[in-house]
C-alpha cells in the first residue's frame, strides 16, 4: 500500500495496484497543484504522487518507482532548472515535462537542451496536458524495456536500480514492434533524430490524440503514418489520406470559376466531406496541412473540436466524427502562425505531440542502409539478380545531398536495378543527376540536359522536357509547390494540373533520366 509521504508531499490512490506508471507533480502553488492532478485524474493507468517543492519531490525520487516527473518552473527564476538536472544526472530514464508560467524561448531551449522531453506553457488545455503525459509514459516505459537484458543481446547489461523487474509474462515494449513495422513499411536507419521518432511513434499509436509529423518533401511521413495507424486500436479500421495541397488547389479552383470569396465557414469541398465519411471508425491522414486555405483550417478546427467533445462525452464509440487525425507538414508552421497564414488555435490543437523526421543529407550511414532496403526490394520485384552496388556507385550515393530525400532515393534505386545488366549496380546505372550538387541543380546558369527525340507531334515532343523542367524545380526548391508556382511564372492549379498529369502527385518514386 501506498503512504503519504507529509504535509507537503502526498500520494493520491492509494490502494492502486503497482503496476500502474507513477506521475509526480510538483508545483509550489497548492491550487496549481490541485488544478493539475484533477485535469490528469481521467488517466486510469496513472498513480499521482504531488511535491509542493523541489526538496520533497527529490526525497519521492530517491524512494524509486517514478515514471514521469511533471514540473512547473518560472522561467525567471536562475535556480529553476536544478531539478531537471538533478533528474537527468539520478535517474536517467524518468522522462521531464515542464510547466512554464510564461514564454521564454531561450529559456526553453536551455531546458530542452539539458534533456526536458517537452516544455509547455501553463495554463494548458487539460487534453494536451494528457496527451503529453501519455505519450512521456510510453517514452519511459519504451527506454525502461530497451534496459531489461534480454538473450539476444551481445552481453548481459547489469539492471539499472530504476528499473522494475520484469514480470513473469511481460507484454512486449511498444518501440521493438514499431521498429519492426516501421522497417517493413521502408522507415529504416540508425539516426538518433529517427530513432527517436520511431519510438515516440509506437508509444503513442494507441492514443485517441493528433499527431504531427515535419520533414521535408520524401523524408516518410506518410509511411510513419501508416505505422502508427497499423499499431494503434484502429489498425483494423480505413486508412485514409488526404493531400491538403491539392484540396486547397481543387477549393481554389471552385472559387475562381463560382466568383465567390473564401470565407470562414462556406461549404468545403465534396472531397473533404467525403473523405471524413471514408476515415469514420479509422485514420485520416492529411498531407500539407499548411497548403489549407483559412476556410479549410476553419473545418479542421471544427471537426477536431467535435471529435474531443464526443471524447470527452464518451461517445467516441459510435459518434459522428470518430477519426484519428494524423497530420505532415514540410513547412515552419509556427513562422506561418506569426505571420498570420495559419491560425494559432489550430496550430496548438495538432502540434501538441509533434514528431521530426530528419532530412536524409543528414542521416550519414542511414543512405547505404536504405539503398540495400530498395535494392532487395526491387531485385525481388523485377525478378533479377542485382545482389549490391560497386564502391564508385556507393561513393555517389553518400556524396549525394538528396534534396528529395528518400523518395528521390529509391527512384534512383529503382532505376539502378531496371538498368543493370550484371549482378552489382555501378555509378553508371544511377541517374546523372547525382553528379551535380544541389547549387549546381538550382543555379540558372546550369546547362541544360536535352534528350535526343525522333520527330513526333510537337505537344508530344515538348511533355518531356516540360516534365523534366518541374521535377528539376521541385527538387532545387524542396518541393515547395508555392515557391515552384512562382519561379516558373505559373499559377498553383496549373503546377497541380501538371503534376498531376505527369504523375508526381503519389508518394512513388520519382527521378529524371
Amino acid at each position: 500500500m501506498d503512504r503519504p509521504s507529509g504535509p507537503n508531499g502526498r500520494t493520491l490512490r492509494e490502494n492502486e495496484p503497482m503496476s500502474k506508471a507513477r506521475l509526480l507533480i510538483v508545483h509550489p502553488d497548492p491550487s496549481t497543484l490541485a488544478l493539475l492532478t484533477s485535469m490528469l485524474r481521467s488517466l486510469e493507468h496513472v498513480v499521482i504522487d504531488e511535491a509542493a517543492n523541489d526538496r520533497v519531490a527529490v526525497r519521492l525520487m530517491e524512494r524509486g518507482g517514478v515514471g514521469l516527473v511533471l514540473a512547473g518552473v518560472d522561467p525567471a527564476d536562475s535556480e529553476g532548472l536544478e531539478l531537471l538536472a538533478y533528474i537527468r544526472r539520478k535517474h536517467k530514464n524518468v522522462p521531464v515535462i515542464l510547466l512554464f508560467s510564461g514564454a521564454n524561448t531561450e529559456r526553453s531551449k536551455e531546458a530542452l537542451r539539458l534533456g526536458a522531453l517537452a516544455v509547455l506553457k501553463y495554463p494548458v488545455p487539460a487534453i494536451e496536458l494528457r496527451a503529453a503525459v501519455t505519450q512521456a509514459l510510453g517514452t519511459s516505459a519504451a527506454a525502461q524495456a530497451s534496459a531489461i537484458p534480454a538473450p539476444h543481446l551481445n552481453g548481459t547489461p547489469a539492471p539499472s536500480a530504476n528499473v522494475p523487474a520484469p514480470a513473469a509474462t511481460p507484454h512486449p515494449a511498444p518501440a521493438p514492434r514499431a521498429d519492426l513495422l516501421a522497417r517493413e513499411l521502408g522507415v529504416i536507419g540508425n539516426d538518433p533524430s529517427l530513432r527517436q521518432a520511431i519510438e515516440l511513434a509506437g508509444s503513442i499509436a494507441p492514443t485517441r490524440s493528433p499527431v504531427l509529423m515535419v520533414g521535408e518533401h520524401g523524408t516518410g511521413k506518410a509511411l510513419l503514418a501508416r505505422t502508427i495507424h497499423a499499431l494503434g486500436t484502429r489498425g483494423e479500421q480505413p486508412f485514409v489520406p488526404l493531400d491538403g495541397a491539392a484540396l486547397a488547389d481543387l477549393q481554389a479552383e471552385r472559387e475562381r470559376f463560382e466568383f465567390k470569396p473564401d470565407a470562414l465557414g462556406d461549404a468545403p469541398p465534396a472531397e473533404w466531406t467525403n473523405k471524413l465519411a471514408q476515415a469514420q471508425g479509422g485514420t485520416l491522414f492529411l498531407s500539407e496541412v499548411a497548403a489549407l486555405s483559412a476556410n479549410l483550417q476553419w473545418h479542421l478546427l471544427h471537426a477536431l473540436q467535435v471529435r474531443e467533445l464526443e471524447v470527452a462525452n464518451s461517445l467516441h464509440n459510435g459518434g459522428t466524427n470518430d477519426i484519428r487525425f494524423l497530420l505532415s507538414t514540410s513547412e515552419n508552421l509556427s513562422a506561418l502562425v506569426e505571420q498570420g497564414k495559419f491560425r494559432q488555435d489550430l496550430y496548438h490543437r495538432i502540434s501538441v505531440i509533434c514528431l521530426k523526421l530528419p532530412p536524409l543529407r543528414h542521416r550519414g550511414n542511414d543512405i547505404e542502409q536504405l539503398a540495400e532496403f530498395f535494392r532487395s526490394r526491387f531485385a525481388q520485384e523485377f525478378g533479377k539478380n542485382v545482389v549490391g552496388f560497386t564502391r564508385d556507385a556507393l561513393d555517389a550515393l553518400m556524396k549525394h545531398d538528396w534534396p528529395g530525400n528518400v523518395r528521390e532515393l529509391e527512384g534512383v534505386i529503382q532505376r539502378g536495378v531496371v538498368l543493370c545488366q550484371g549482378t552489382r549496380i555501378t555509378s553508371g546505372h544511377l541517374s546523372p543527376s547525382l553528379g551535380h550538387s544541389r547549387a549546381a541543380r538550382s543555379s540558372p546558369k546550369a546547362p541544360r540536359h536535352h534528350l535526343p527525340m525522333s520527330i513526333r507531334p510537337l505537344k508530344e515532343a515538348l511533355e518531356e522536357p516540360e516534365k523534366r523542367i518541374i521535377i528539376q524545380a521541385l527538387q532545387a526548391l524542396n518541393w515547395n509547390r508555392q515557391e515552384t508556382a512562382r519561379v516558373l511564372d505559373i499559377n498553383r492549379t496549373t503546377l497541380y494540373k501538371k503534376m498531376k498529369k505527369y504523375g508526381l502527385l503519389v508518394d512513388g518514386p520519382i527521378w529524371v533520366n
